[in-house]
């Protein structure tokens, strides 16, 4: 059959030029030899005057095309030119149908086999560059020309497609080489909707991988609930990732010293449990790609652990979640945070931009344990998780007990204010707050720091002739007031000299005691000098008043001060038994002398002149007696001191002398009398 299909191909020769085109060639598909299958259609032709086909092969476009068989079944639409060499040379075909009734030849349109020519630049890239079947395109071609890579050999793996009415010719495509040093086989392919398929020639190269993987995608960093620090990152997008090393921080934030850590095979490991605390301070992480070549990647953005720390805020009552910051996504995270209670389930409590919370729902003696939770915005899978940190806290007790246990009064424009504090509970001092009134308003007028002990003491120095308002307040270590005590005041005393040689007293009430008032005792001061003794104890309850006969006392210096002392009563809670007291209030009698006319020196009786003087202050006391020519003839500075009718050691003569009597007087002036004295012999 062979020699006969050239023998009528001789015999009929060339097509001519210019007879049309009615049928197509479909497609033209390369054989791993060189040969290659042309697949037409019989679009346009009648069997009835079919005779054969011609098919005709040229190496170059412009020709010449030489026939190269002669098929003489109508329904074959096939035929392979075993010796086209088309896996080193370009192959260009058309048909010519042969009438049987001697009519012109019929041409099909030329196409030419796809010829792949692929180039190593030694870029890490193979550049393939190949033609169209035809131009225009076939119609019933699709337009997308399928690139196959082969690798391993006999594996043909599709990697991408080239839309040929773009119109860029020749086609080209560059593929990255993912292999460290092999052949690497390409072929193109072109679908026709007949069914048929076009493939060019096999092309290849020994190629070497130059270029670096991708830098990894690093996902997150977390530390898991047994406190190592895992990691997980996305499967590199180079396929010849061979595995990835982890690298660790070793040095500062400053001046980081970047040390690999450890080693994850393969190119879908994309997790590691590094084995390092998590527990203290964040530890930062690089990843970098390495692929079968030793093409290490550039090192990937780094991750840092979360850290978390927790502290009572003892003022605030809450706890402060102190996280740190999260980087790595590009994005500002998204924050929550998780709290376990008495080691219950973790529970939400909060969400925020900040990687900081507080916690004010809180219970004294409770355990609390707490982890912050980082989320991408942008992809909310990828989260990081910092270990959790757990705490305590306990309420410091409030004092048990402020109690003014004495306002008394020390001296003039002094008061001392004794306080019973709580010494347990741990407070920064206490505040002594004074008024006018008992509803105040009351006014800070000093603090002492706590010591420690149970007892706070003030000094105050107002007047002590008007009542005054005590609180002590207890200030925390929050500078907060924690414990008031009771409202104390202190005691005024008020005294009158009357004209019946009485002093009257008059005092206010004490308060407040937990065990009341007992009793007032009465205090006096004569000549300067304090009774050792209460000249007098009045009962609490009756009237706060006492008259004082003072005229058995008419030899002092007429100056009388009281003291008042209220005694505590039994029956305080905390077993005290206090005194407290008052202002010393001072009055004066009136100073008066009664003065003979004339005394007799040797008589028996009235051997002595002196005044009799009553409430008279030594103080700017003088006695004076003149004769009758004026010359001082006895002088005394002591009330109670007697002329003896001597002068100058003799015995005075008989007759009127003159004397002459100053004191001082209560107002502060001073008093005179001047009169005379007879003395007789």
């Amino acid at each position: 059959m062979r020699l006969i299909r050239l023998l009528l191909l001789f015999f009929f020769g060339l097509p001519l030029a210019g007879v049309a085109q009615q049928f197509h060639v479909r497609c033209l598909s390369v054989g791993n030899t060189g040969d290659v299958t042309v697949t037409w259609d019989r679009n346009g032709l009648s069997p009835a005057d079919f005779r054969c086909y011609f098919l005709y092969h040229s190496t170059s476009a412009a020709g010449p095309f030489s026939p190269i068989d002669s098929i003489f079944i109508y329904g074959d639409t096939s035929e392979v030119h075993a010796t086209a060499l088309a896996n080193t040379n370009p192959a260009w075909y058309y048909l010519a149908f042969k009438s049987a009734s001697g009519a012109p030849d019929i041409l099909s349109d030329t196409a030419s086999a796809i010829f792949l020519n692929v180039i190593n630049p030694n870029s890490g890239f193979a550049v393939m560059n190949w033609n169209a079947l035809r131009d225009p395109l076939i119609a019933t071609n699709s337009v997308y020309y399928r690139l196959y890579r082969e690798f391993p050999t006999g594996i043909f793996t599709l990697i991408d497609s080239v839309d040929a009415s773009l119109g860029i010719r020749p086609m080209t495509y560059n593929d990255l080489i993912a292999i460290c040093n092999d052949t690497v086989r390409y072929r193109i392919e072109v679908a026709d909707q007949g069914g048929c398929t076009s493939r060019s020639n096999r092309d290849g190269e020994n190629f070497r991988d130059l270029l670096p993987p991708d830098i990894p995608q690093f996902d997150s960093v977390s530390v898991d609930g047994a406190g190592n620090i895992v990691m997980g990152w996305s499967q590199n997008t180079s396929p010849d990732t061979r595995y990835y090393e982890i690298q660790i921080n070793t040095g500062s934030s400053s001046a980081p010293v970047w040390t690999p850590l450890d080693t994850a095979f393969g190119i879908g490991t994309t997790y590691l449990n590094s084995g390092i605390d998590g527990t203290g301070a964040p530890r930062d992480f690089k990843i970098v790609a390495v692929d079968s070549c030793g093409n290490q990647s550039a090192q990937s953005v780094m991750h840092s652990s979360l850290q978390v720390q927790v502290s009572f805020l003892i003022c605030e009552k809450a706890i402060e979640i102190l996280c740190t910051s999260y980087g790595g996504w590009g994005v500002a995270p998204v924050y929550e945070c998780y709290r376990s209670t008495n080691g219950g389930p973790e529970v939400l409590i909060a969400t925020g931009n900040s990687s900081s919370f507080r916690d004010t729902n809180i219970v004294s003696g409770t355990n609390y344990c707490y982890k912050v939770r980082a989320i991408d915005p942008a992809n909310t899978t990828r989260t990081s998780t910092s270990y959790r940190k757990c705490i305590t806290p306990v309420f410091p007790p409030p004092p048990a007990y402020s109690y003014i246990r004495k306002v008394s009064v020390l001296e003039e424009n002094t008061i001392r204010i004794e306080g019973y504090v709580d010494p347990v509970s741990p407070v920064s001092g206490y505040e002594l707050l004074r008024a006018a009134s008992a509803a105040g308003p009351f006014t800070s007028i000093a603090f002492k720091a706590d010591d420690g002990t149970d007892r706070v003491v003030f000094f105050d120095n107002p007047s002590t002739e008007q009542v005054w308002y005590y609180k002590i307040v207890t200030i925390d270590s929050c500078g907060l007031q924690a414990k008031e005590s009771q409202v104390s005041r202190s005691i005024v005393a008020t005294a009158a000299a009357e004209g019946d040689f009485t002093n009257f007293v008059s005092w206010t009430d004490y308060g407040d005691w937990l065990g009341g008032i007992d009793r007032f005792d009465i205090y006096r001061r004569i000549n300067g000098t304090v009774e050792a003794f209460p000249i007098a104890t009045i009962p609490y309850g009756a009237t706060a008043e006492y008259r004082d006969s003072v005229l058995r006392d008419f030899l002092s210096d007429g100056e009388f001060c009281y003291i008042i002392e209220a005694i505590e009563g039994a029956g305080n809670p905390y077993f005290f038994l206090d005194s407290v007291r008052s202002n010393e209030v001072c009055v004066y009698q009136e100073p008066f002398s009664f003065i003979p006319n004339a005394f007799h020196p040797g008589g028996g009786i009235n051997e002595t002149f002196r005044p009799f003087n009553g409430f008279v202050n030594p103080e700017g006391y003088t006695f004076i007696v003149f004769n009758r020519w004026g010359e001082e003839i006895f002088v005394s500075d002591n009330p109670q001191q007697s002329w003896d009718g001597a002068s100058n050691g003799k015995l005075a003569p008989p007759a009127v002398y003159i004397y002459l009597i100053e004191y001082n007087s209560p107002e502060g002036g001073k008093r005179r009398k001047l009169g005379t004295i007879t003395l007789i012999r």
